[in-house]
């Protein structure tokens, strides 16, 4: 079971870089959105934002990859994450758009 706790860390992976897409796809449309560091970040901000959520998942996977923790279950986690955050975000758009 410890040897399998590395699966937490895809998980955390997919997660940011579900996070990244909107922040990232809103910010290179320049448009206004909320991002962490207010309710109308702007487009530079969350371009920042969602481009810091892409390197931190990069720099996981390399660490990950560097130390051999990956197994078959390893993509499941990392797309749980993802999915999780995409779902997240689909079903609560209207109220980030509305505010």
């Amino acid at each position: 079971m410890a040897s399998q706790l590395f699966l937490a860390w895809y998980f955390i992976m997919g997660f940011l870089l579900g996070n990244g897409v909107p922040h990232f796809a809103f910010g290179s449309a320049g448009k206004v959105f909320r991002s962490p560091f207010g309710q109308k970040s702007s487009p530079r901000t969350n371009v920042l934002w969602g481009l810091s959520n892409f390197v931190a998942a990069t720099v996981i996977a390399a660490a990950l990859i560097a130390l051999n923790l990956y197994d078959d279950y390893s993509l499941v986690a990392l797309m749980a994450g993802f999915w999780l955050m995409m779902l997240m975000f689909g079903t609560g758009i209207k109220r980030f758009l509305n505010e």
